[in-house]
């Protein structure tokens, strides 16, 4: 199997203690034949210049291929992802973000469960973590009972097989359907909602190998009002879709909707929206938004 060269891609922008520690997860990988695409989208000297110096630190310690790409003007992460694709040259890609981290065997496990299924495409569990490491929320796919595009296109709008991190694509597939589209918000539930709707072969690993940080204490596009516009553009994306669902999956849908607004106001400490949406959601499905609350309750 190390015969199979992977592809991954980081995307960086304005990060350099944790993208010093991603790529040093890199490092620690069980699996060798790695290259390592590092997209720089500071589009700023300054911060070309700390990039180049933490990744010059890193060859001399690493013998691993890295391929080290600058964006002349800032394309956001989706773009850059695609720039990273293009360059690519492993038979399979995945991704890490610059402030997220590898357990050491994530490639690995993830490879073998590809390999083993005749993938096109998979996803793993996904854990969640805040700003001072606290695990927040453990996403198992335990909904996944039916892998067939139709079944896998419902489980997707529903609950988001997502989590940029814990993709894996054969590099055919992933150019077959056309990469990441350009929006930055939410471009990881859209570039899976492409790939069921390719109906190439999907396989899930009940595993997690990732520590994802969710940022609560900064307004970007995770949070505050870039989460809120993305959350609201992506609700009106579903909508399109809700005449192949039950009533039962679009209240289901609603619920989490206005859920994630209200977590999203909560972080802000803007507590009448929160209970303004916290009740709306509670409406559409009492008992599944009582025990997301629960689930994702801020520890």
């Amino acid at each position: 199997m190390e015969e199979i060269k992977i592809s991954v891609i980081v995307t960086t922008y304005r990060r350099e203690a944790s993208l010093k520690t991603a790529l040093n997860s890199l490092g620690k990988q069980t699996y060798t034949n790695i290259e390592i695409i590092i997209v720089d989208d500071n589009a700023d000297i300054f911060w070309n210049n700390k990039v180049k110096d933490i990744l010059l630190n890193y060859k001399k310690n690493q013998d691993i291929t890295l391929v080290y790409i600058i964006n002349e003007k800032n394309e956001g992460s989706a773009q850059s992802r695609n720039l990273g694709i293009d360059r690519a040259t492993g038979k399979y890609i995945t991704f890490l973000d610059d402030d997220d981290i590898y357990g050491p065997d994530k490639i690995k496990n993830q490879l073998t469960d590809m390999i083993k299924n005749q993938a096109d495409y998979s996803l793993t569990d996904l854990w969640l973590y805040s700003d001072e490491g606290k695990l927040i929320e453990k996403r198992s796919r335990d909904y996944i009972l039916d892998k067939s595009p139709k079944s896998l296109q419902r489980y997707h709008l529903k609950y988001h097989m997502t989590g940029t991190d814990v993709m894996m694509f054969k590099k055919s597939y992933l150019k077959f359907i056309g990469g990441f589209a350009k929006v930055d918000v939410g471009d990881e539930f859209y570039l899976m909602h492409k790939a069921i709707r390719g109906k190439g072969k999907f396989t899930y690993l009940k595993k997690c190998d990732v520590k994802a940080y969710v940022h609560t204490k900064i307004n970007g596009l995770s949070s505050g009002n870039g989460k809120i516009y993305g959350e609201n553009r992506l609700y009106e994306y579903k909508e399109k879709y809700f005449n192949i669902l039950s009533s039962k999956d679009i209240s289901y849908i609603k619920m989490r909707h206005f859920a994630v607004l209200s977590f999203a106001e909560l972080r802000r400490k803007r507590m009448l929206m929160f209970l303004k949406y916290a009740v709306i959601s509670f409406f559409h499905e009492p008992t599944q938004s009582i025990t997301l609350l629960l689930k994702r309750r801020i520890k």
